[in-house]
């Protein structure tokens, strides 16, 4: 019944590319549905027991007696709220869910989505988390062009979630424009930490070649050991796919990507003389082949391009324009 309900309301979306995003549900419904199979729970358990002759005789002994003052009724809250859908039938899916679900609940920011609660259902794990009006970054990018101050909004706001993140030794893995998500504001929020991982002391590096093919860092793609300046490779990534209108590389098959990324080195503009000395050498300092070379989120945060971005705020109205345009 609640994967009925839920395909009326819900569009589901690819995990891999959009991490099930943007489906909207109202609160009532998610209150519904936790009595239904909070996290931990077995889905589809027995229906519930008739009631006893002690509950009978109970519910007997309440109606004999008088009632309490009426309560003026409360409104009840609609705001909508986000799912993601995860199949815990692949391998390794399991892992991966609970780590997305522990990085959320123990990093919380404000340029990071708001994780809410988590739902067992059948093989499928809900994660709800705040709805963001705005879509994604990848919406935008396909239906307006970015001005240069736009542009060092965005970076500013998803540096400031990476700040956060990295001081915690957390690395995201997978930034990129589809995982970058809006709010009808302008707020801008880091999404989908499928991929993300925990450093420690006795793990302060990892290896694993994991990410999107286009925007994945040269020693992700040579199997190296890396730290947290991955995700400033990909943020520079995304910085191209914000100027140019796509990822470099982004039409070509993964291994061919890998190919190029290893023989190319750091990506160029198409045109750099059409753009600002600031956004070149914003876009440099990200794109550092040489992990040591390239700057953290900390230093990122003091560079002009960023500091001269306009305020996050300003994102409103071209958000609003990329609606009006998809619609």
């Amino acid at each position: 019944m609640i994967q009925q309900v839920c395909a009326a309301v819900c569009t589901v979306f690819s995990l891999a590319y959009s991490g099930y995003y943007l489906t909207q549900l109202t609160r009532h419904f998610t209150r519904r549905w936790r009595q239904a199979c909070p996290l931990g729970s077995a889905a589809g358990s027995a229906p519930p027991l008739a009631p006893s002759l002690v509950e009978e005789e109970a519910e007997e002994e309440q109606r004999s007696t008088k009632p309490p003052p009426a309560v003026p009724p409360q409104p009840e809250l609609a705001e909508p709220v986000a799912i993601k859908i995860m199949s815990l039938q692949e391998e390794m899916s399991e892992e991966l869910a609970v780590n997305e679900i522990l990085v959320l609940r123990d990093n919380r920011n404000p340029n990071i989505v708001t994780y809410l609660d988590s739902y067992l259902v059948d093989a499928e794990l809900w994660l709800a988390m705040e709805f963001m009006d705005g879509g994604t970054l990848f919406d935008v990018l396909r239906a307006v062009y970015l001005e240069e101050g736009q542009i060092g909004a965005v970076c500013r706001e998803c540096l400031q979630g990476l700040h956060f993140l990295h001081c915690r030794q957390v690395i995201h893995r997978d930034i990129k424009s589809g995982n970058v998500l809006l709010g009808m504001d302008g707020a801008v929020k880091l999404a989908d930490f499928g991929l993300c991982a925990q450093l420690s002391p006795e793990r302060s590096k990892r290896s694993s070649s994991v990410g999107t093919p286009s925007w994945m860092a040269p020693e992700v793609v040579r199997g190296e050991a890396y730290g947290p300046k991955v995700d400033i490779w990909s943020l520079g990534i995304m910085g191209l796919e914000m100027v140019e209108g796509e990822a470099p590389y982004q039409r070509e098959a993964r291994l061919r990507v890998f190919e190029l990324i290893e023989r190319n080195g750091p990506p160029k503009l198409q045109n750099p003389r059409q753009h600002s000395a600031l956004l070149r050498d914003f876009l440099r300092c990200c794109l550092q082949a040489d992990q040591d070379r390239r700057w953290s989120a900390q230093e990122l945060l003091q560079h002009p391009f960023v500091t001269s971005g306009e305020p996050a705020s300003s994102l409103a109205a071209l958000i609003t324009s990329a609606k009006q345009a998809q619609d």
